[in-house]
């Protein structure tokens, strides 16, 4: 273990900091932001010196120019960055800007701040940061960048993400006249830029002593005074105040008819074939502005893989067809989810949506969950991490995104009656944690509750979900919409954290807030207080993320920035499960290839429901006509030909294509073959379960009917999950491209031919067969069962052992681990080391490309819990670095506090528990590479 601090004594430390502040502070206007800005960093502080003097100067952030992190060697083991300690004292948020945040040394600078953050860059940015600021009335877009910035990307994102907010720019920030026009800036001194909303800047100089010993550090105390209110008829619009004075000032204008017309949206294609609502644009979700007040139209359209067009109701409509969820979780690149997300965002927003149905969280607890293929896999960390780094990107565009479905809808069957059976702390370290950790680093403007029951409770009637966890516990600010057909109640809806059912003319018994919610207002059943609070949640929704002020515009898709975000996601994140014997790449003497099956003439598959995006720059259904071509149908198949591409990129073979329906025709065209490449698909949608986790329509027997004609046999799959795989030892190389979308026959064949090198990684344990699961056999699934569903599905036993976790409590071997994935390269890894300290635990490890051709690899960081945990091992981060040949790098790691604790339903807190543990960096949950002892001190995490 490692100190970060000097000691001091207490009175020490209360002179020092109450005499620098005194004498270096100037009196503050009573309304005004204060940034302290330091131009160079400390290597080590007295935090609760350094705290006090912060506290005592009373400043709402904090910035460091030129700041670097050491990198951990195997010669010296460093403190964590004091800096971050000092926020942790202090409970402000940090962040550290750098141009490369998986360098293990890294050169930026930081950023602390004491106010909220409600909005904020990331991954998106290197270089560059954004941090929109909440006092409590007031809201700022305080900008900051690296030492040198790599990217004058700074621009673009005030332009995207001010939202005529007040902003301030500090540090090394390139810019110049059409910038500062364009935002309204102007220049304050030694590099800080300012814009309207502030009536006055100005600068003193501060002297921060770091301790009794060491000189003191320099720095600029900027004091920006805002304007005075705008007033007037409409102070609902003033930009300069947050979103809650702006909801919180509208509210107070509204009759009680407009409050109530908030709360309840209508079903935006029209009931029962008939109209569209008035003013709907068509999708699946419609509110009534109220133009007396500026109110917009609520838009909401479906869903997690693009902009959704049912029947082709808004003609000429098209969106991007996104690869499924479990592809983006495969590429471990939050990257990738982010831009993904942007896209979808985007695309709505230029059809005229406002909201946006995505965010899709629930765990993979089973792979015959038919909506799998909207989700991100069975880790907490790596669901929650990724999905909220999408939705990051769909509010990147002004669009608000929902998170869904909360919570435990990890099963479709009989979804709108079951209950989910689990315990607190079980809950707490599984699902919710995704949804936690998907909501701290997404902030999603609206949370989705569940149609299912939980704990016997229904999840849009829950208070512990919705009042208790998301709204006290999580101080989630936004507001919980119901899923289509998940009301049951109004005043009990209502009291337990609904604020908004969603088109329940149509999927519910009754518009349950309407009249019997009026009725409850009415009768004092309902507290007017909880009306407002309901509307002033939607409210302030739409006034964070831009629906008053940046409204959607009907415009041109950018088709090919879609495709590309396409495309780049399922060449990350197609997994190769099996390669023996180098078959792929395809070699340049293989000049006879026939693709078998999975219509891959035509296009790719898709999964069925709400989600399913059926227009596209393409054209819709490449392949009409296959069952079932009603709900949860069509079956679609999206118009990009793995056989074309294939085509395209190897001009000088000969490509065939045979469909598959006579396996001895296929095997016959296989033997006359050098490479055989079967395509295998399965089918699955919303509101039904697979009945099994077997390749539908014969196709098991297709491809060993090949793979006995031809030992070079590789097959492709595109499924929405984990599928059993009899013929795996007689196939030599295998892939999994899960549902990849509009440019999914592209991407494979940029893959096949080793033009992309693969480097997905499993983000599901892949089982042997069902007889592995935690419930091999469940009553009720797929279409016309058998058995009727069971009232309830017990997630007791297995708790929070999801995944990788219930095979290593168990023993288990799987088909493929969780992490699974293969290279057309090879990576060494060496030097593991760590930093420790409270809940920071940052790891560093040198990386190599020892192979021939460029590639990525996640490293994958676990740590194994002392024997007799109920927990054996949990992944507490990732990071995914891409290397030339013969390349290596030092990175680094940074651990997910939450994975490392346990949930104290007592306390309701996070702790975690003193002792050794072991530090595994992996290749996957089954393949440890370094390992090193590791004590934590225990601690709550804040």
């Amino acid at each position: 273990m490692k100190t970060i601090t000097k000691p001091l004594a207490l009175t020490a430390a209360i002179a020092l900091s109450l005499s620098a502040a005194a004498s270096a502070a100037p009196a503050a206007p009573a309304d005004a932001f204060t940034v302290l800005r330091l131009e160079q960093a400390p290597t080590y502080l007295d935090t609760a010196a350094v705290a006090a003097q912060l506290q005592a100067l009373d400043v709402d952030a904090l910035t460091i120019d030129n700041v670097t992190r050491a990198a951990d060697t195997p010669d010296s083991a460093l403190a964590p960055d004091p800096l971050a300690a000092l926020a942790d004292q202090l409970g402000y948020t940090y962040r550290f800007v750098s141009a490369d945040p998986a360098a293990a040394e890294q050169h930026g600078s930081v950023v602390l701040s004491r106010l909220p953050v409600e909005a904020e860059s990331g991954v998106e940015t290197p270089g560059l940061n954004y941090l929109r600021l909440n006092d409590g009335r007031h809201v700022v877009a305080m900008y900051t960048a690296a030492a040198v910035s790599p990217d004058p990307g700074i621009k673009t994102l005030v332009e995207g993400s001010r939202l005529g907010a007040p902003a301030v720019l500090l540090g090394s920030l390139p810019l110049d006249g059409m910038l500062l026009d364009a935002g309204g800036l102007q220049a304050g001194a030694k590099q800080q830029y300012y814009s309207a909303g502030f009536a006055s800047a100005t600068s003193a100089p501060i002297k921060l002593r770091i301790d009794a010993d060491s000189a003191p550090l320099s720095g600029q105390l900027l004091t920006l005074a805002y304007t005075a209110p705008v007033g007037g008829d409409t102070p609902w619009m003033d930009t300069t105040l947050n979103a809650d004075a702006r909801a919180k000032a509208l509210v107070a204008k509204m009759t009680v008819d407009e409050k109530f017309q908030m709360l309840h949206s209508y079903f935006g294609l029209g009931k029962d074939g008939g109209p569209l609502p008035e003013g709907a644009v068509g999708s699946a979700g419609f509110v009534p502005g109220v133009p007396r007040l500026g109110i917009p139209a609520q838009q909401s359209a479906d869903a997690g893989v693009g902009v959704t067009n049912p029947g082709g109701i808004r003609k000429g409509d098209i969106a991007t067809a996104m690869p499924s969820g479990p592809s983006t979780a495969s590429t471990w690149n939050p990257q990738i989810a982010f831009t993904g997300g942007a896209t979808m965002g985007r695309e709505a927003w230029q059809q005229r949506f406002n909201i946006l149905l995505a965010g899709s969280v629930n765990l993979q607890r089973d792979p015959r969950n038919g909506r799998n293929f909207e989700y991100a896999g069975e880790d907490p960390v790596l669901a929650g991490r990724l999905v909220g780094e999408s939705i990051r990107g769909v509010q990147s565009q002004h669009v608000i995104s929902t998170m869904k479905h909360f919570a435990l809808n990890d099963m479709e069957t009989s979804r709108n009656f079951h209950s989910a059976e689990i315990g607190e702390q079980a809950m707490r370290e599984s699902d919710l944690l995704a949804f936690e950790i998907a909501l701290d680093s997404g902030k999603p403007g609206s949370v989705m509750c569940s149609y299912n029951r939980i704990n016997g409770t229904y999840g849009c009637e829950h208070d512990y979900l919705m009042n208790q966890v998301l709204k006290q516990e999580w101080k989630f600010p936004g507001f919980v919409m119901s899923d289509w057909g998940g009301v049951h109640s109004g005043s009990k809806a209502a009291l337990a954290g609904l604020d908004q059912q969603s088109a329940g003319e149509v999927f519910d018994k009754a518009v349950y807030f309407d009249q019997p919610l009026r009725l409850a207002v009415a009768g004092g059943t309902v507290p007017q207080a909880r009306l407002d609070d309901m509307v002033a949640r939607i409210l302030r929704t739409m006034f964070a993320h831009g629906n008053f002020d940046l409204p959607p515009q009907h415009v041109p898709i950018d088709v090919a920035a879609g495709f590309a975000a396409a495309q780049r996601t399922v060449e990350e994140g197609s997994v190769l499960l099996r390669n023996e014997g180098g078959l792929l790449p395809l070699a340049k003497d293989v000049q006879r290839i026939v693709i078998i099956g999975g219509h891959a003439d035509k296009g790719v598959i898709g999964g069925g429901g709400s989600s399913h995006v059926g227009f596209t720059a393409r054209g819709t259904n490449a392949v009409p006509g296959v069952l079932p071509t009603t709900w949860p149908g069509p079956v679609i198949f999206h118009p990009s030909s793995p056989l074309e591409a294939l085509r395209a990129e190897r001009p000088d073979a000969t490509i065939q294509y045979v469909d598959g329906r006579d396996v001895a025709a296929a095997a016959r065209a296989a033997a006359a073959a050098d490479v055989a490449i079967v395509f295998a698909t399965q089918w699955s949608a919303e509101s039904v379960d697979l009945p099994h986790m077997q390749l539908p329509d014969n196709q098991d027997a297709l491809i060993a009917g090949v793979a006995k004609a031809n030992p070079k046999t590789v097959v492709v799959l595109e499924t929405n999950g984990p599928v059993e795989l009899p013929w795996l030892q007689q196939v030599p190389a295998v892939m999994q491209a899960w549902y990849p979308g509009i440019r999914g026959g592209e991407a494979i064949a940029t893959l096949l031919t080793g033009k992309v090198n693969p480097s997905g990684r499993l983000p599901v344990t892949w089982p042997i067969d069902a007889s592995q699961l935690p419930r091999p056999h469940v009553n009720g699934l797929g279409f016309n069962p058998k058995n009727k569903p069971d009232d309830t599905i017990d997630y007791d036993i297995e708790g929070a052992n999801v995944g990788y976790k219930w095979f290593a409590a168990k023993g288990l071997v799987p088909q493929f681990p969780f992490g699974h994935g293969l290279s057309y390269t090879q990576f060494q890894y060496d030097n593991l080391t760590y930093t420790a300290m409270g809940q920071r635990l940052v790891a560093t490890v040198d990386i190599r490309n020892t192979g021939k051709v460029a590639g990525a690899d996640v490293a994958q960081l676990y740590l194994k819990l002392p024997e007799g945990s109920t927990t054996p091992i949990r992944l507490i981060g990732f990071q995914k670095v891409m290397l030339q040949p013969g390349e290596s790098r030092r990175i680094r790691i940074e651990a997910e506090p939450k994975a490392m604790a346990s949930f104290d339903t007592a306390d309701k807190q996070w702790k975690i528990a003193e002792g050794r543990y072991e530090l595994q960096l992996s290749r996957s949950a089954s393949e440890p590479l370094q390992t090193v002892p590791v004590v934590l001190s225990g601690g709550v995490v804040r």
